[in-house]
Parts: structure tokens; C-alpha cells; sequence
């Protein structure tokens, strides 16, 4: 039995007892961007659901809310960037995962733009993506992109920061065992 077939009861504790497991597991936080071709502006969201899909092709996938700006910025660009966030970057969340701050998502850091696409340069890495493949699945829409460039932190001088990590509704800092 899948979870449509099962009384509504019996689906929300599911989708109850799945959120408070999937809080038990440390994600990245990352912030997505592309170009709004309607709108003509800048568009992006936080995220925390992005995977490596397959180093043959290079290739990342994004899991996008179908209700947000940022779907269908996506849907009409067809390309995008993964802003790999450190953990001296908790300030740039807030703005990108509440929509009452739109307005301030792309004044509260530098930003710089390839072929109209946005990217923060002091981000971890910067992952620009084209639209390869989608699979639509309940509320979202994964988002299949290949990679056709990578822009790492690594300046001369840049201090090396830590991947910023989300879990147990918070944020955390990732880093190898010894």
C-alpha cells in the first residue's frame, strides 16, 4: 500500500514520522539562482534538497516547490547556478527561504552574473547547470541539470570555510572524522 492509498489519517502521521527522520539527516544549504525571463530579474531560493546525480555526464538535481517563482524562472531559463553555502554565509539563508524578503535576496551579498544567470562568488562553489531532465513528484519538481561549469572558492588569500549544513531545523557544520 503507498501512502495515496492509505486513510488521511494514516497519511499525515507518515508525512509526519518522514519529516522528523529526514531532520535526522544533515543536508547542504545551498542557494539556487537563475534569470526570471518574464520578469526580467534575478530569481533564486534557498535549498537544501540538491544531489550529485552522475560524474559522466557531470550533472546535479535540484528538488523545486512547483508553487514558488523560482520553478517557473527555472522552467522558463532553463539553466541555473547551485550557490554551495559556508558556514560564515548563515546571513544569505534568510532572505532566500522567506518570501515576505524577496526584495533584499540580491542586495544582502555581492552577486555576479554569467550569461544573466546570478552567482555569489564567495560561495564554496558555484555550480551552473543546464535543464537536462524533470520528473514532477507531488509538490515538486526535480530538476535534472548538466553542468557546464564550476567556479570553486580558492582565491589566493581566501580563508577555507567549512560546507554550511542544515539539520534538526538548524544549522550545522560538516567535517571528516579524524
Amino acid at each position: 500500500m503507498n501512502s495515496a492509498d492509505q486513510p488521511p489519517g494514516e497519511a499525515a502521521d507518515l508525512a509526519r514520522l518522514l519529516r522528523s527522520a529526514m531532520r535526522r539527516l544533515p543536508g547542504p544549504v545551498s542557494i539556487v539562482t537563475t534569470h526570471d525571463v518574464a520578469a526580467r530579474e534575478p530569481a533564486g531560493m534557498a535549498a537544501s534538497a540538491v544531489v550529485p546525480v552522475s560524474m559522466e555526464p557531470p550533472s546535479m538535481m535540484v528538488a523545486v516547490n512547483r508553487q514558488s517563482r523560482c520553478h517557473s524562472a527555472i522552467e522558463g531559463q532553463g539553466r541555473f547556478c547551485i550557490n554551495l553555502l559556508g558556514t560564515d554565509q548563515t546571513a544569505l539563508v534568510d532572505p532566500f527561504s522567506n518570501p515576505a524578503k524577496r526584495s533584499e535576496r540580491f542586495s544582502v551579498a555581492d552577486w555576479n552574473y554569467a550569461d544573466e544567470i546570478p552567482f555569489l562568488p564567495s560561495a564554496i562553489a558555484n555550480l551552473f547547470c543546464e535543464v537536462h531532465a524533470t520528473l514532477i513528484h507531488g509538490t515538486h519538481e526535480l530538476f535534472v541539470g548538466n553542468v557546464y561549469d564550476v567556479k570553486l572558492r580558492l582565491a589566493v588569500g581566501a580563508e577555507e570555510a567549512d560546507p554550511l549544513g542544515w539539520m534538526e531545523g538548524g544549522f550545522a557544520r560538516f567535517g571528516a572524522l579524524d
